[in-house]
């Protein structure tokens, strides 16, 4: 799962130097934008066949929030 969130992350971002990890921060540090943010969120949606709710974007902020989240929807 991780693998595939980072694949489709990187269709927004360059990977930073050091690469990807769990704490991996969208906004600080790969500078994504609201609206990139809520165009990958639209793509994990279709990958993993599910809805986020836009309320439960308030407590996603790194690689390893969206992993513990998705894992409990999936």
């Amino acid at each position: 799962m991780y693998e595939k969130i980072c694949e489709i992350l990187l269709n927004y971002v360059d990977e930073p130097e050091g690469g990807l990890t769990a704490d991996t921060k969208f906004v600080d540090d790969l500078a994504m934008t609201s609206l990139d943010i809520m165009t990958m969120i639209g793509d994990v949606e279709d990958e993993f066949d599910i809805e986020i709710e836009t309320s439960d974007l308030h407590g996603i902020f790194t690689l390893g929030d969206l992993e513990a989240y998705l894992k409990t929807k999936v």
